[in-house]
């Protein structure tokens, strides 16, 4: 099963735990967050989603064969779908919302929202992929305390998973896998949302992020640096910040397969959720995603307090 044994597998990384508690001041929210960046950082952005034509045009353009990204759903339109919206944007009046529905106990299969990106723009607009060491960021925000654990007699092996954000790669057989994924579980102790990495192709294949119960309705930010190793050569690197604060780093691991091409996605990805207000639905929001040659983490800390 995809994370059996997960809690005796996880490999933990200690790091102060309340690294989530704070709040937004100190910028123009009416404004996309980019503008605030340092103009020497804006230089090394090389994508960047701030949804503001009120449209998800920032991740898939006109023609989805020429986009060099995508929007990706596992599930009917009315149980997995992808907008724009203006209720809960972190800068400016959009942002992007994720909703999966009818995900529970494993009954109703995979249900999935994956926006994704592989280019700095549209193959026929003169795009080039991610290079081989990248950051990728972006604000999220959970609105409400959702539950992917598993519990018996429901998928007893499998305990449970919940994808919000990833890098894949495509196999010797050219299928697009996900090498590195972070992921979402429910606590047992504080009863609130946590986050760990999952690979498949590294071992140990869970490691755990503690860095605290991740905030419900609240904005907070994620960057993953990402350094493309050799074909399934273990000279790779991943590391995350959460709101400018580095909880952790794996040194020496495969973070490529068969193919050059990094693949970077967000979303709302699980076969079970609950915790909400409708047992197997739930909503993730984004906004201000950035793909750079260089860090933003360190300046996250200027908008937090």
């Amino acid at each position: 099963m995809k994370h059996q044994n997960f809690l005796t597998a996880l490999a933990c990384i200690i790091f102060p735990l309340q690294i989530f508690a704070v709040e937004i001041s100190g910028f123009d929210s009416t404004k996309p967050w980019l503008s605030s960046l340092p103009r020497k950082i804006q230089k090394n952005v090389l994508w960047y989603a701030d949804h503001e034509e009120g449209t998800l045009y920032d991740w898939e353009y006109d023609d989805p064969d020429m986009s060099g990204g995508g929007i990706f759903n596992t599930g009917s339109e009315d149980e997995a779908f992808a907008l724009a919206v203006s209720d809960y944007s972190f800068t400016g009046t959009y942002c992007a919302q994720a909703t999966i529905m009818n995900a529970y106990r494993a009954m109703n299969g995979n249900k999935a929202v994956r926006l994704m990106r592989w280019t700095n723009k549209p193959w026929d607009m003169g795009g080039k992929e991610f290079p081989s060491k990248a950051y990728y960021s972006v604000w999220m925000m959970i609105p409400e305390n959702y539950n992917p654990n598993k519990y018996p007699p429901f998928d007893t092996e499998d305990t449970g998973w919940w994808n919000v954000f990833q890098f894949k790669s495509k196999d010797a057989d050219g299928v697009s896998q996900p090498v590195w994924t972070l992921d979402i579980m429910r606590d047992e102790d504080s009863q609130g949302m946590k986050f760990y990495f999952y690979s498949k192709y590294n071992n140990p294949q869970s490691f755990k992020v503690d860095a605290g119960d991740i905030p419900v309705g609240e904005w907070f930010h994620i960057e993953a640096c990402y350094v493309r190793s050799g074909k399934m050569k273990k000279n790779g690197l991943i590391a995350l910040w959460i709101n400018g604060d580095e909880v952790f780093k794996a040194k020496r691991v495969i973070t490529r397969l068969n193919e050059s091409t990094i693949i970077w996605g967000i979303g709302n990805y699980t076969d079970h959720i609950d915790g909400g207000e409708v047992p197997g639905s739930a909503t993730v929001y984004f906004d201000d995603a950035i793909v750079s040659k260089a860090p933003v983490n360190s300046f996250v800390k200027w908008y937090l307090k």
